[in-house]
């Protein structure tokens, strides 16, 4: 099944940190689509509107689509979509979903497995949250602590503790 709308939380090149499974919230579906995901069992969520102070955001009518496997993710004419360029909330797609019964817990339903998504207009995820710090021209410095702070290797985890 076809399945367009705007993506939010996009979890598409690694596995989502709270559901360890590849994801995207597919949102502000059509009442076609809607109808169709219904038809299929698959339940559809009614979203809020949120507002950042910056922007306000309304995910209409949503589903969330999950895979173990991570998903082919592509451009509007099927090139392979780099994994650096992070899918940014409000980026419309296109995604393919498959209807699959699932049970937990004595509970049980239908869900939507994500199988691939073309991003259609790319929203560049936000590489920072707020302003960035400036310098200070007073206070600690880590070039004056007793180690190299560039160190990363962690075959030395004790030299810290030696020079302490």
């Amino acid at each position: 099944m076809i399945v367009y709308g705007t993506a939010e939380w996009a979890s598409v090149f690694e596995p989502n940190s709270m559901s360890g499974k590849f994801q995207v919230d597919i949102c502000n579906l059509d009442k076609n689509t809607v109808k169709k995901l219904e038809d299929e069992g698959i339940p559809v969520k009614e979203g809020e509107v949120k507002n950042d102070g910056k922007d306000t955001t309304h995910k209409g009518s949503f589903i969330t689509a999950k895979s173990t496997v991570a998903p082919k993710v592509i451009d509007s004419a099927k090139n392979v979509w780099p994994s650096a360029m992070k899918i940014g909330n409000g980026s419309r797609v296109k995604v393919s979903v498959t209807p699959f019964d699932w049970t937990f817990k004595s509970k049980s339903g239908v869900g939507a497995s994500l199988n691939s998504v073309m991003v259609i207009d790319f929203v560049e995820m936000p590489t920072s949250r707020g302003e960035d710090l400036e310098e200070e021209t007073e206070g600690y410095v880590l070039s004056s602590y007793p180690f190299d702070a560039d160190d990363d290797d962690d075959d030395n985890d004790n030299e810290l503790d030696d020079k302490l």
